[in-house]
């Protein structure tokens, strides 16, 4: 996501909730052409702990 569109997710919360909705995309539990909006509400603090992974 960071790389694509400038977004960091952090690897606890906002990245997890992410992957599983990416997860159920793909394995079709969302109706093909529903919308879909992804609120990111925050889990800045959390990347600073992991600023050497992200690096």
């Amino acid at each position: 996501m960071a790389e694509n569109e400038g977004i960091l997710l952090d690897p606890v919360y906002s990245g997890r909730a992410f992957y599983g909705m990416l997860d159920h995309i793909k394995k079709r539990k969302i109706e093909k052409g529903a919308n879909i909006m992804f609120w990111h509400t925050g889990g800045l603090p959390a990347n600073f702990y992991y600023s050497e992974e992200l690096m």
